[in-house]
């Protein structure tokens, strides 16, 4: 499911890069959509966490989102750009990953919560 939902996300924000912002609106509309899904799969996922965990300040679905949308900015750097700005975009993403990474395992040990969002439907 998490695979699935990030690839799909990967997918919109590489679509997103060539739809004119007049005719944004369904793709964040279904990026939202995606984004509490992967939100509330987490939740059931993930143990509870304990009464003094920090709440981290996006949502898991947020993260991936971000993810996904570096990961295709990357991409598009490593066909279109300067070295040095593929470099950049490559170091972001790299740093993004760890950045999840670190999540995941804060909230599979319970000692991070995440921020109750609603995202508008």
């Amino acid at each position: 499911m998490l695979l699935d939902s990030a690839g799909e996300l990967a997918a919109l924000h590489q679509t997103r890069e060539h739809t004119p912002l007049c005719e944004l609106e369904e793709i964040d509309w279904h990026r939202s959509r995606l984004m509490c899904e992967i939100d509330d799969w987490v939740r059931l996922v993930t143990p509870d966490p304990f009464p003094d965990a920090r709440v981290h300040t996006h949502t898991m679905g947020q993260v991936i989102d971000q993810l996904a949308q570096a990961t295709v900015q990357t991409y598009i750097a490593l066909v279109a750009a300067p070295d040095r700005l593929f470099a950049d975009a490559s170091a972001q993403l790299a740093e993004l990953g760890d950045a999840y990474q670190d999540l995941a395992d804060e909230l599979g040990r319970g000692t991070r919560r995440l921020p109750e969002i609603t995202i508008p439907l």
